[in-house]
């Protein structure tokens, strides 16, 4: 096998994920291959544009300040004080659910969600 083959099939794999959004989203989707950016890539990656922004916000240091943010903030002994980055992951899970009854581009609809916080100051709006 050729040093270039393994990344054939991978660019193969990606052409057919791009061609299945394609038949399977509705008119109103984001396709991943319409990703627009502020900066042009020069290299292609492996993986489709939306999925790679879900990582990107995964992995930045912003999302990691979410670990010890506490979401509710309550004057009283409450054992369902919860933390920004739970919160975070679970608008997440219900817009990916909702996205995919709608035919929409889940993983676009997952770096909206996971990216909605940032930037937040501590104690959420009142901060």
């Amino acid at each position: 096998m050729s040093e270039s083959a393994p990344h054939a099939l991978l660019f193969a794999i990606l052409d057919d994920l791009n061609l299945d959004e394609q038949r399977r989203l509705s008119p109103a989707a984001s396709l991943s291959i319409h990703a627009q950016r502020r900066k042009k890539e020069t290299i292609r990656g492996h993986r489709q544009a939306y999925a790679l922004d879900a990582d990107r916000i995964l992995h930045s240091r912003a999302y990691t300040r979410y670990i010890d943010k506490t979401q509710v903030f309550c004057l009283i002994a409450n054992d369902h004080i919860t933390h920004r980055v739970l919160h975070v992951q679970l608008v997440s899970r219900i817009a990916r659910t909702i996205g995919r009854f709608l035919h929409l581009n889940e993983d676009l609809i997952e770096a909206i969600a996971l990216g909605h916080d940032i930037g937040h100051p501590p104690f959420g709006h009142d901060g």
